[in-house]
């Protein structure tokens, strides 16, 4: 039995809905439309363009990502979104064109119909719709039905976007808690569950595990000196001189303060040593420059401690580190001492 449009139309926003009321993802819903518009009218294109909005300045633009029918349809969407309204075109569409200033029409298209996509006073793209066969192929029924969809769409369009900026809070917000904020280091608690497992593996394979605990040296003096701004200068040189002379497998954490530790899976204790002397002398060797007093150098202090030789459990081996690193800044400073 042939549909009247009335039930067609029905027949196509229930469709819709039941994709939307599914959670499918925006790019199958969007498939869906185009699907549900080509089946509900003969003989047309359809195409849907979305525009990428800016974080930095809050625009949305149309590019030519994922976007068929090439500039025509580009042309017609931003004048879509710059007119916020319908347009249904059909002996005059030539003329039409001219008139918009749209140079790439297709001689082949007799009919177009296009509607901005948008969710209350945001313009997110358009829907375009061509006929090739006909010219005023298109009428306000089929205004209304796509109208509908765009309606659909543009919710649909916001609510994917608040979920990309809710994951993206959310990746923020999980960084903030394991990751210190200035160094970029793995914070406290990151290395609380890195060193409990890795000190698992450790004795669950009958394995080393080294330590290096690191502070900075007269730290206290220089930032009252030279003021916080080159203090936390300081802490991101040597935050970045440690990523840069450790293994890949290694770990680094900030502990709080000027504290710094290197988790060294698999490392005797004559490695770990080779390690830390390696990080002490790249920090000796650079120097950071203080603005009006010219370049300054700084130097660190490293204890060394290996499982199980220096200590078997976490919180021994971490008692035993801070042992080594206060001998080693008793006897001056800028070296390493290994327990």
């Amino acid at each position: 039995m042939k549909l009247t449009r009335d039930a067609k139309r029905l027949h196509v926003l229930s469709k819709i809905d039941k994709v939307i009321a599914k959670k499918y993802s925006l790019d199958n819903l969007i498939s869906t439309v185009k699907s549900e518009i080509r089946s509900a009218l003969k003989n047309t294109k359809v195409h849907v363009a979305i525009a990428e909005l800016k974080p930095s300045t809050g625009e949305r633009v149309i590019t030519n990502k994922k976007l068929t029918g090439g500039p025509f349809v580009m042309s017609l969407s931003n004048l879509l979104m710059q007119k916020k309204k319908p347009l249904v075109i059909g002996k005059d569409l030539q003329k039409f064109c001219k008139k918009q200033g749209i140079k790439t029409v297709r001689k082949s298209v007799k009919s177009i119909m296009g509607t901005p996509i948008q969710h209350r006073n945001q313009i997110l793209g358009a829907i375009i719709l061509e006929n090739t066969k006909q010219t005023d192929a298109y009428d306000e029924a089929d205004q209304s039905l796509v109208t509908a969809l765009a309606v659909r769409l543009g919710a649909e369009i916001i609510n994917d976007e608040l979920l990309a900026e809710k994951t993206r809070l959310d990746t923020e917000i999980r960084q903030l808690a394991l990751f210190d904020a200035l160094t970029k280091l793995p914070n406290q608690r990151y290395f609380d569950l890195i060193f409990e497992m890795e000190i698992k593996k450790a004795k669950g394979y009958s394995r080393q595990l080294s330590l290096a605990m690191i502070d900075l040296d007269r730290f206290r003096n220089l930032n009252t000196r030279y003021g916080k701004k080159f203090g936390d200068a300081l802490l991101m040189h040597v935050a970045q001189t440690l990523k840069q002379n450790v293994r890949d497998t290694d770990f680094i954490a900030r502990l709080g303060g000027v504290q710094c530790v290197i988790l060294l899976p698999e490392a005797l204790n004559e490695a770990a040593v080779n390690v830390a002397e390696r990080v002490r002398a790249a920090v000796e060797k650079t120097a950071l420059t203080v603005k009006g007093s010219g370049k300054r150098k700084v130097t660190i202090s490293v204890g060394v401690v290996t499982y199980p030789s220096s200590a078997e459990s976490l919180s021994a081996l971490l008692e035993q580190a801070d042992k080594a690193l206060k001998r080693a800044k008793q006897l001056g400073g800028n070296q390493v001492v290994a327990l």
